[in-house]
């Protein structure tokens, strides 16, 4: 499976767990898909500020300490509409939560395998 070039576009990764967030930066750096990496939905969008313009794809984890997913994923909707965001969650109630997740998301469910994580990421950046 070959990465889609992002024209040093990155995907920002929200994920507190910090072995989680290596493998997920791992994965995607070794399929050539550049990125900025948060611990926190706080850091998330001071980094999304920064980056805006250069964030190809949010992938983001719904449950976090402090500000969560949900209103991690508000605010990032907030400064851009079509941002294009897969979430990454251990929980099924996140993905019955069309409110939440304002239909504008894909979801992928932890644990999940490299070749699950490379699919979810290459479909959403060709969608």
């Amino acid at each position: 499976m070959t990465a889609q070039p992002l024209s040093r576009r990155f995907i920002l990764v929200i994920e507190d767990e910090p072995g989680i967030r290596s493998i997920i930066d791992r994965l995607l750096k070794q399929f050539g898909y550049p990125t900025l990496l948060a611990a926190s939905g706080s850091e998330a969008l001071r980094l999304f500020d920064m980056h805006a313009p250069d964030i190809a794809l949010v992938l983001l984890d719904w449950t976090m300490p402090g500000i969560g997913g949900k209103q991690t994923l508000a605010e990032l909707l907030a400064r851009r509409p079509e941002l294009r965001v897969i979430l990454v969650t251990g929980s099924r109630e996140a993905t019955t939560d069309d409110e939440a997740t304002q239909g504008t998301i894909s979801i992928l469910l932890k644990p999940f395998t490299p070749t699950e994580l490379m699919l979810a990421v290459r479909t959403v950046l060709e969608a």
